[in-house]
């Protein structure tokens, strides 16, 4: 029988109580919502002794069993798997081996464990690129073979060729792109592998796509100011987003470069910012006073006091830095409180609106190239379409008629 803040508990996890509170103060919880998880942690332990289970018998199945009780018995707080997160976690840092998802792999992952491998220590990728290549593999294998163990050498010409038709129907052309080329990297490994007989990669039909054959879309200027108004700078969560969208809208970051920034890579004596780009490149550029002091005031009042190093956090525990998706859901929740109408509401669309400012107030294509670090002034020459004024002066009037 353990006894830890007023919670008393019986059963298998009664060993745990003091090590899930630790855990959950250090990481940000408050001692009424720790005191809950307890509670919640005594149900279940009280449950498991009642049917005799241990914890290396906690399934996910017995779980969800746990939780229909608890929905039967009439509770309404933490009755899903995810509000047992901080118990697990804490449960795992003590050494404990719960049996999971992981533990019952699916029929293509021992081989996409071993794509993904490939990947990365052989063809060197990014940890992005790996999961894209990943992801699609998986789509294919899936597709093909359904829950069923992969055959590789059951593969025929068709089923690439209709993977990419289909796949054409409702992707744009870049993401369609990316398809072609991981599926390729798929039946090449597969290939040199011997897993198939012939290099289906040829089968793969190429995407027709030009470049610059399509339009930047940026923000109008008065639509970016109702994005950063719809922050609300009296609250440390919109303190937090509104500096997040300076960065993606004035100095055009990728999601994934605001997600990586950490604490120490803001020089606030000379006013710079270290930005690690695509390929691990990394960069110095000057940060805008209006970012800087967006950024100083989260910093100030709003980031919580949490150890990480991470610039940006959570704005509920547990404290733990945002990753891509997250920087990409505040720009997608932005344009809902703002009711900006626009065709995509991802980050990437506030890259293209820096890039479309600067040029529209008299910035150069080999400066925007320097701002948002393209390798190649082709990539950034795209944007020189959307500058009307200077294409007006270079449109030749038509054959016959008025000038």
């Amino acid at each position: 029988m353990g006894r830890y803040p007023r919670t008393q508990i019986s059963g298998p996890l009664s060993d745990f109580v003091s090590s899930v509170y630790r855990d959950m103060r250090s990481e940000g919880y408050a001692v009424l919502s720790a005191a809950h998880a307890l509670t919640a942690m005594a149900h279940l332990s009280r449950w498991m002794e009642d049917h005799q289970l241990s914890i290396a018998e906690l399934r996910p199945d017995r779980v969800e069993e746990f939780f229909h009780h608890r929905r039967a018995t009439g509770y309404v707080g933490f009755t899903s798997s995810r509000a047992l997160d901080p118990i697990v976690r804490s449960l795992r840092r003590s050494g404990v081996e719960l049996p999971g998802p992981a533990d019952r792999p699916g029929p293509h992952d021992e081989l996409l464990a071993e794509f993904a491998d490939y990947l990365e220590t052989e063809r060197c990728l990014t940890v992005l690129a790996v999961e894209n290549y990943c992801r699609v593999a998986r789509h294919f294998l899936r597709e093909r073979f359904e829950d069923a163990r992969p055959t590789p050498r059951d593969l025929r010409t068709i089923d690439v060729t209709g993977f990419i038709r289909r796949a054409s129907r409702r992707l744009s052309v870049s993401t369609c792109k990316i398809q072609v080329t991981a599926l390729r990297a798929l039946l090449r490994w597969l290939y040199v592998r011997g897993e198939i007989d012939s290099d289906l990669a040829g089968c793969v039909p190429a995407v027709a796509g030009w470049r610059q054959a399509s339009l930047p879309r940026g923000l109008e200027d008065h639509q970016v100011e109702r994005l950063l108004r719809s922050c609300d700078r009296r609250r440390s969560v919109g303190r937090r987003d509104y500096a997040v969208l300076l960065l993606l809208v004035r100095m055009g970051l990728r999601a994934g470069e605001v997600a990586a920034l950490e604490l120490d890579d803001v020089t606030w004596k000379t006013g710079e910012i270290l930005v690690c780009g695509k390929g691990n490149k990394h960069a110095h550029l000057p940060l805008p006073h209006e970012v800087g002091e967006a950024i100083a005031a989260y910093l100030k009042r709003g980031r919580p006091r949490y150890p990480s190093r991470k610039l940006f956090l959570r704005s509920r525990a547990p404290y733990e830095g945002l990753g891509r998706h997250a920087v990409t859901a505040i720009v997608q929740r932005a344009f809902q409180r703002a009711g900006v109408q626009s065709r995509r509401r991802g980050a990437h669309v506030l890259r293209h609106t820096a890039a479309t400012q600067m040029l529209r107030r008299g910035g150069s294509l080999s400066e925007i190239a320097q701002v948002l670090r393209h390798s190649h002034i082709d990539t950034t020459a795209i944007y020189a379409k959307v500058d009307q004024n200077a294409l007006r002066e270079l449109a030749q009037p038509w054959p016959g008629g008025e000038s």
